[in-house]
């Protein structure tokens, strides 16, 4: 049975937590929120700029704090 959709506030939270785990250390085993299916390739450059891809959807986010 799939699962409900995200709202727009409820993605933007879960993206929010991915992207600080991936920034503390952890950027492996993160399902991915658009499809719930895949797993996300995090990649984290310098410590600021994350890159989370799902190999299933094809669904990307790039962030960058500062």
């Amino acid at each position: 049975m799939s699962q409900p959709d995200y709202t727009a506030e409820e993605l933007q939270s879960v993206l929010w937590d991915i992207l600080h785990e991936c920034v503390n250390g952890r950027p492996d085993g993160h399902h991915c929120p658009f499809c719930k299916e895949g797993t996300l390739t995090c990649t984290v450059n310098e410590g600021v700029s994350v890159m989370m891809e799902c190999a299933k959807c094809g669904k990307y986010m790039d962030a960058k704090l500062q």
